[in-house]
């Protein structure tokens, strides 16, 4: 699959592992509970994302289909009755909506279909704390040791984040003869490996991610930093007396950085940091050859 398919539900993906993974109060300001809000964001992510995904699963899967029935082509009716067929609401690696093997083998669920019905059962398990579920972590510690501890090096180097070391300045060479070995909180060497692993230490983790507080200041959720995509673009004020170099980041570079850090807190969603990728796709019709 083309690498450039890859990166349109980056910034959904992010968003939508950090709105699932709020604070643990017991109630908003709203009245509702905090797993109330959890599962309206999974029952959305449903509505607006999944079903439109995979229609080409509906006509086996509902009323007059060949299969069994749990779909409908109204987005809320499907829901609603998925929801109440036992067993398919569950954790990725137990759900028979990723699990099953059909025995006609012309009839496959895509990678792209399999991600986003992952990505929203993720959901739909931390919201209801199911088995499999990922707990949330309590401190902004625990998040940023969650984050590194599923960062994975074959993730890193297929979003080929060893390049970024090398990115020219405007006029001060590359970006690793400043911070080949961590100066301004950026370690940015020639080793790939060296700087993957210096990137799960902190400070240099917050390069890639950093905690989103409520208004209390209790952490919420990590969410991508882009300090790196940001810098390039800071200005240098007329008192300063030393302003950081300028330069431009390739969008190849820019969607690497986009790539790892989502891609990284996706498969840390739904618990499948060690088996490496787990494409973001965009969240559209999709062709199968069903599903």
């Amino acid at each position: 699959m083309k690498k450039t398919a890859f990166f349109s539900l980056l910034l959904l993906v992010s968003g939508a592992w950090a709105a699932a993974t709020g604070c643990s109060s017991s109630s908003s300001s709203g009245g509702s509970s905090q797993a109330d809000q959890d599962k309206q964001v999974a029952h959305d992510y449903y509505v607006q994302h999944v079903h439109p995904a995979v229609n080409s699963c509906i006509g086996c899967h509902s009323n007059g289909g060949s299969g069994p029935t749990f779909m409908d082509t109204d987005p809320e009716a499907s829901y609603s009755d998925i929801v109440a067929t036992v067993g398919l609401i569950a954790a990725p690696k137990e759900s028979p909506l990723v699990q099953y093997q059909h025995t006609d083998k012309t009839i496959i669920e895509s990678p792209e279909q399999r991600n986003v019905i992952s990505q929203w059962l993720g959901l739909e398990a931390n919201a209801r704390g199911l088995q499999g579920a990922v707990p949330k972590p309590a401190t902004v510690a625990d998040a940023y040791k969650q984050f590194a501890d599923c960062m994975n090096f074959d993730v890193w180097e297929y979003y080929r984040m060893g390049d970024l070391p090398f990115t020219e300045t405007d006029l001060e060479g590359p970006c690793l003869g400043c911070h080949s070995v961590g100066q301004g909180s950026a370690w940015l060497s020639a080793g790939s490996r060296e700087t993957f692993d210096k990137h799960k230490q902190f400070p240099y983790i917050e390069k890639l991610v950093v905690a989103q507080l409520d208004t209390k200041g209790n952490f919420q959720a990590l969410i991508p930093a882009k300090r790196y995509i940001d810098k390039a673009d800071e200005g240098c004020a007329a008192d300063m007396m030393s302003c950081h170099p300028r330069y431009g980041l390739p969008p190849v570079i820019v969607d690497d950085i986009n790539g790892f850090v989502n891609t990284t807190l996706q498969n840390l969603q739904i618990d499948s940091c060690n088996s490496a990728i787990v494409v973001p796709q965009e969240a559209g019709p999709v062709d199968a050859g069903g599903g």
